[in-house]
């Protein structure tokens, strides 16, 4: 109740102090026939604030010896205290218009008391042709609050705002409260329809309690079942340990497996660079493949040409061979006649052959791997084929064959037959035969 009577009477000083505001000036102003002074303040100072006083004088004569002296004091219930008590103005003399203005700082004490209020006295002194004046005046100046007018007419607008969102509120509970009361219906209409269900629970209660003893003998079972699970789990770890082991020799030999990819990759790209080489080289082979088969062509026909002439040859060599059976009696002039015939039909013969080998050796003849079949069938091994589909040739026939590491090998196709023989840098189709020519005569 004290607290709502303090509202009340701080809301009526509120309203007196609206009222009263037109009537307190915020100024004071003091014109005589010599001076004209005006003091300017604020109608309303805050206990513990500091405010500034403008001060403003004029001579409306010429004067001389002239001094004005301000002091505030503070009342506050039944003490006083003087706060400010200076000269303001001190001249020797002063013409007619002359003006002056000052502003005065001053702080207002801290210390909380009842209807306290700020109180001016002015004294002003002069000489006016020789005659002194003094002019007296004091006025009560300013209220002090501990809060303002403006405070609290913000705290009875904050006020009203909380008295129009409290009426908000009560219209909210109002309608939250009939709402409570349909849920409370409803509510109780579920307490009788939980009742049943509590009694039904009851009875399910009874067969769970029922089956709980059940789930205690099981639980029973299952931690005995538990002590020999961790006896296993002990095992467990144990192999565990030993699986490690393995582990850290497989991850070594795994050390040495990844070099080993590296250099088969290494290998790879080499064999890839090879690839591209035998690629060109293959192209370059085929066009020779196709000039020799054009020439083979014709060869072939140039030997069935051949052949003919050997054909005929041997007709006239047979009918000499009679004639001279015939002419074996006669001169010696007609028997070198006919051995030269005869001589001539043989060396015909032997071009023929001659001719024949070449041109079957131009066009591949026999196959050059044919005498070695023996051999082949001796050496025969069989290899795996490992990862990137390479071969490792034995040691001993690569001993056999002069191989080395680093050494190019040819792979040939042929009859369904895959041969492996070392690389040796030949001479052209053409030279091969001017050779065979040579060695031959």
């Amino acid at each position: 109740m004290s607290v709502g009577k303090g509202r009340i009477i701080g809301l009526t000083l509120l309203i007196l102090l609206v009222m009263l505001s037109p009537v307190m000036a915020q100024g004071y102003s003091m014109i005589e026939d010599d001076v004209e002074v005006k003091f300017n303040y604020p109608s309303e100072i805050k206990m513990g604030t500091c405010i500034t006083i403008s001060f403003w004088m004029k001579a409306k004569s010429n004067l001389t010896d002239l001094s004005v002296r301000l002091t505030l004091t503070y009342h506050a219930n039944s003490y006083t205290q003087v706060i400010y008590d200076k000269i303001i103005v001190s001249e020797t003399s002063v013409t007619e218009g002359w003006t002056t203005s000052k502003s005065i700082n001053v702080c207002i004490p801290r210390e909380d008391a009842p209807d306290p209020h700020l109180q001016a006295d002015l004294e002003t002194s002069y000489k006016v042709n020789g005659s002194s004046k003094v002019l007296e005046h004091d006025w009560y100046m300013s209220i002090v609050r501990s809060e303002t007018y403006e405070e609290l007419e913000e705290e009875l607008e904050e006020a009203r705002s909380k008295i129009n969102s409290l009426k908000d509120e009560i219209d909210d509970l109002k309608a939250e409260l009939d709402e409570k009361e349909e849920a409370l219906e409803s509510l109780q209409e579920e307490y009788s329809s939980l009742l049943g269900c509590y009694q039904q629970l009851q009875s399910k209660y009874d067969q769970l309690e029922k089956s709980y003893k059940d789930l205690t003998n099981q639980y029973r079972e299952l931690d005995r079942r538990y002590d020999d699970l961790r006896d296993e789990h002990q095992q467990t770890l144990l192999d565990l340990e030993r699986l490690r082991a393995k582990y850290d020799l497989l991850s070594r030999d795994y050390g040495k497996l990844d070099e080993n990819y590296r250099n088969l990759l290494k290998d790879y790209e080499n064999t890839l660079a090879d690839l591209k080489t035998y690629r060109s080289m293959y192209q370059d082979l085929k066009a020779r493949y196709g000039d020799l088969e054009s020439r083979y062509h014709d060869a072939l026909a140039e030997g069935a040409s051949l052949r003919q002439r050997v054909a005929d040859l041997e007709s006239r060599y047979g009918d000499l061979s009679r004639t001279y059976q015939s002419l074996l009696g006669e001169n010696i002039l007609a028997k070198n006649v006919i051995f030269a015939q005869a001589a001539a039909v043989a060396a015909g013969v032997g071009i023929y052959i001659l001719v024949s080998r070449r041109f079957l050796r131009r066009a591949g003849g026999k196959p050059e791997g044919a005498n070695l079949n023996s051999n082949e069938e001796n050496s025969k091994r069989v290899q795996k084929i490992l990862s990137g589909r390479r071969v490792t040739i034995p040691r001993d026939i690569a001993e056999m064959l002069g191989l080395r590491e680093g050494d190019k090998v040819e792979i040939c196709l042929g009859n369904g037959r895959m041969i492996i023989k070392p690389a040796r840098e030949e001479a052209s189709s053409e030279e091969k035969i001017i050779k065979e020519t040579e060695s031959e005569n």
